[in-house]
């Protein structure tokens, strides 16, 4: 976990035992001693203290802070020493809608050439008449130059129709690596220094940026091939279904026998709010099936509805997903 992020988590692990109703006197001097030793600590506090505070007034739907005051309330009633569960669940209420809040573009994101919302895709026509088709929360530069058409995807995903020019090459340039194609149609995808290629049309040299000792730096990949590059490694070309592996510019997301994780953490990234889930109490959950990726809150109700799984919604800001045989309210 990053600086920041450990920071707010550990302003919403405070929060969660003041608000608890078993804090001691000690607990208030600790907290107030964390919060005097840096002034991040102190802004982070302010920050969930804040965001808290936001859940009482949400129209419509129960409090967050009403929900979690039963939580604890049972918790109360019971032995101390089984506490800990409740407080775990308020913590992560709280360091989500934190980090939630932390999600919007960053100051060099809105000045990037194009960038397409949260669950929103966007298509730009580029100006050599190529397109491209910005998926949810994408963020992109162009750099054409007479020799060369580059795409900088800094974040996200994106399909790129391309039109043909022998004498300019066109590549889209990830952190992880490069695909260049001289007239094809293929997504590119970007994520945690990873990247992923999906060639429907044509053929896409994908190259790694910094390539692994010994291994090769690049390779051709044909249509109907993935390929892709992770920790400077290029992946070799494998056949993939294209029509699921695109199923994204159709608004649908489908799941041939995936792992229940997997289609979670892809719904994850349609959805302003902030979901939840215990990765190894799921580990054994799979999924088939199609989902609406405009829709991803109808994409979880069809989830609990088929799977052994439930949802806890605490506001529209955050959702638990959690094994049906879960004890915990």
């Amino acid at each position: 976990m990053n600086p920041q992020r450990q920071v707010l988590r550990e302003a919403a692990e405070w929060l969660a035992t003041l608000q608890s109703g078993h804090a001691s006197d000690e607990d208030q001097v600790r907290c107030q001693d964390w919060r005097r030793a840096d002034p991040r600590h102190d802004r982070a506090y302010r920050k969930v203290e804040a965001l808290w505070q936001r859940f009482d007034v949400l129209d419509g739907e129960a409090t967050a802070s009403a929900t979690l005051s039963t939580v604890l309330g049972r918790r109360r009633r019971a032995d101390l020493a089984r506490r800990g569960g409740a407080l775990a669940l308020m913590v992560t209420v709280l360091f989500g809608g934190a980090m939630l809040a932390m999600r919007p573009f960053t100051p060099l994101d809105l000045m990037a050439d194009y960038r397409s919302p949260v669950g929103q895709q966007r298509r730009v026509m580029l100006p050599d008449g190529s397109e491209l088709l910005l998926n949810t929360a994408a963020v992109v530069d162009l750099a054409y130059s007479d020799g060369e058409r580059r795409v900088r995807l800094r974040r996200g995903e994106l399909l790129a129709e391309v039109a043909k020019d022998p004498a300019r090459p066109f590549v889209v340039e990830t952190d992880a690596g490069t695909a260049r194609a001289l007239g094809t149609r293929y997504t590119v995808r970007e994520r945690d220094d990873r990247l992923d290629v999906v060639v429907t049309e044509s053929a896409v040299e994908v190259c790694a940026a910094s390539p692994a000792a010994g291994r090769a730096r690049c390779v051709s990949t044909p249509a109907g091939h993935h390929a892709g590059v992770i920790n400077g490694e290029v992946l070799a070309p494998r056949p993939v279904d294209t029509t699921a592996a695109t199923a994204w510019v159709r608004g649908r997301l489908v799941a041939d026998d995936r792992p229940l994780t997997e289609v979670l953490s892809e719904l994850a990234r349609y959805r302003q709010g902030f979901l939840h889930y215990d990765a190894e109490a799921l580990a054994g959950v799979r999924v088939s099936g199609v989902f609406p990726l405009d829709e991803p809150d109808q994409a979880l109700d069809m989830l609990a509805a088929y799977l052994p799984v439930k949802l806890v919604r605490y506001t529209p800001l955050v959702t638990l997903v959690r094994p049906v045989d879960d004890a915990r309210r």
